[in-house]
């Protein structure tokens, strides 16, 4: 599909009923981890999508645009819900972290191997380093708590590597800053890809904030 020869649908027929968001779950036994890795992807970014509309909301007091992000925030909530319900409810949150650890690995460098801005490509890069870690240590603790090989659970399609020494991944807050890239002479590409990014990263911030401690 090329959502650029989509017409499109007006928001009001958007709307959905209950059972159209009552989703079948995918099996986790059965599915393909890339069909697993596109629901968390397109559930970061309909989250990313509803978290932008809110803060959009909170500085205007227009009320035609109100109106307008109040539609469109309905859909998008909807949309979310439908897509995130295909994550099924026996999932660990341990399995889930793998499957966003190996979102990371393969996004990253999927973006950084496309990435015209070299500035936006090293910082992919550097990225990536820290994901593979991730994904290392999280099928580490998957194999001491369960007994089970996150290979399996990763279809053998993402690397598992041993990652850097823990000592080596601390680092200053300040070394955390990036550059940004120029607004008006930027590829579009790289824009598209920086929001992707952001909107991957995020979710996976907001689900270690708040299930850092339900690993099993």
């Amino acid at each position: 599909m090329n959502p650029l020869d989509e017409k499109g649908m007006p928001l009001e027929r958007q709307l959905r009923n209950w059972s159209e968001l009552n989703v079948d779950p995918f099996d986790k036994h059965d599915v393909h981890p890339y069909t697993r890795t596109r629901v968390i992807l397109m559930n970061g970014i309909e989250v990313e999508a509803i978290m932008f509309s809110h803060q959009f909301a909170r500085h205007t007091d227009n009320p035609e645009i109100l109106r307008a992000l109040a539609l469109s925030r309905r859909v998008e909530a909807q949309q979310q819900k439908a897509v995130n319900g295909l994550n099924p409810g026996d999932q660990t949150p341990l399995e889930t972290t793998i499957g966003y650890e190996q979102v990371a690995v393969d996004l990253t460098s999927w973006l950084a191997r496309h990435e015209p801005d070299p500035m936006l490509k090293q910082a992919l890069d550097f990225a990536l380093l820290e994901d593979f870690d991730h994904l290392y240590r999280y099928a580490n603790l998957y194999d001491l708590l369960t007994g089970n090989d996150a290979a399996e659970f990763t279809g053998g399609l993402t690397e598992i590597t041993p990652g850097r020494p823990t000592f080596i991944e601390h680092r200053h807050p300040y070394d955390d800053l990036r550059g940004h890239y120029d607004t008006h002479t930027v590829d579009p590409l790289s824009r598209m890809h920086v929001m992707t990014i952001v909107a991957g990263e995020q979710q996976t911030m907001n689900f270690y904030m708040n299930h850092g401690t339900d690993w099993v």
